[in-house]
């Protein structure tokens, strides 16, 4: 149901304007457990929602507010033109598809139970896969590589020498980003270029993230003899270089105070020993790329991209709280991981 691009851009910009206000999110952030968490947000467009087992009631909750987020972007998908649409698909899709290839590797490595695997995974359709049973069902590591040889994921598989040698899931997690990148960067070449610059920012800055995040880790440990080059498939911003940095110097401060503002900024946080703090910056650039992108320009492809990156981070933030309630974080505790996406910065 195509309706032109004005008409997408004007649905947009309206449904900016009826997604929760920051003044929600931390009043949902402030209630008192998840019972009153449940019922404020029945009186937003979320409505009620039923919790029957509460052992389970942050991935049932994750569940609710990823089936909502998917819709949405389905939603906008089958209203733009065809060549935004199927980006717009295979840029989330993959995305959660990733997700879940890493959710299924995790779940394996750490001997779950492949019931208690199906239960983590994002409720989405398989994207480019057949189906995500004969993974979860594999009898480890190695078979799920087997599985995803004949697949968009295949490269994978050039990580099994680095999973073998260190008994570690990093190597194919750090494939994986890089597999995603790479896709996304290939599939954004169908639009104009005016557009891709804000899928750029955007993939880059992620991988270069959890690059930089994986070198911190190895800096912590035993140091071993790595080949970067095949450790790191995909940087950008931060160099293979500067990840190496990162790796042998014993003075991090120094390292991050050496990077672009973008980087310092968020990277920062690593000092105070949380990483979720430096995901919840990750999602404030995000949110500061799609607006600044919409004050220069308020139709077109910006608009669009700015409503589904909102959305997303408020998605993510209904995660957040729902997960801290289960767990009985502290309401001051958990504001500190919610994000306001403002319409210009």
């Amino acid at each position: 149901m195509n309706l032109g691009l004005d008409y997408v851009v004007i649905r947009s910009h309206a449904l900016i304007s009826n997604l929760l206000t920051i003044q929600q999110i931390n009043d949902l952030a402030d209630s008192k457990n998840v019972e009153e968490f449940l019922e404020q947000l029945s009186k937003t467009p979320y409505g009620r929602i039923e919790i029957n087992d509460a052992g389970t009631v942050a991935i049932t909750l994750e569940k609710v507010f990823y089936e909502k987020f998917v819709e949405r972007v389905l939603k906008i998908i089958d209203l733009t033109p065809q060549k935004i649409g199927d980006f717009l698909k295979s840029y989330y899709y993959l995305r959660f598809e990733t997700l879940n290839l890493k959710r299924i590797i995790r779940g394996k490595f750490s001997g779950q139970k492949p019931d208690e695997i199906f239960y983590t995974l994002i409720p989405i359709n398989p994207y480019l896969i057949p189906n995500y049973e004969k993974l979860v069902n594999s009898v480890d590591i190695d078979e799920i590589l087997e599985h995803l040889k004949d697949t968009t994921y295949s490269d994978v598989n050039k990580q099994k020498k680095l999973f073998n040698q260190y008994n570690a899931i990093w190597p194919i997690e750090l494939a994986l980003n890089h597999i995603y990148a790479k896709t996304i960067f290939r599939n954004v070449q169908n639009l104009p270029e005016r557009d891709r610059r804000i899928i750029y920012k955007i993939v880059e800055y992620e991988t270069d993230i959890e690059n930089f995040l994986f070198a911190v880790k190895q800096s912590q440990e035993e140091k071993i003899d790595l080949n970067l080059e095949e450790v790191f498939p995909a940087t950008y911003n931060l160099s293979i270089e500067k990840l190496r940095e990162v790796i042998e110097s014993e003075n991090l401060k120094k390292v991050i105070e050496s990077l672009d503002e973008h980087y310092s900024k968020v990277l920062s946080l690593i000092y105070s020993g949380d990483v979720a703090l430096i995901r919840t910056g990750l999602r404030h650039y995000k949110c500061k790329i799609v607006s600044n992108a919409l004050a220069v320009n308020e139709f077109g492809f910006n608009a669009i991209m700015a409503y589904l990156i909102y959305s997303e981070i408020e998605k993510d933030n209904l995660v957040g709280i729902g997960w801290g309630k289960a767990q009985g974080i502290s309401s001051e505790d958990l504001m500190k991981y919610m994000v306001e996406c403002k319409k210009y910065s």
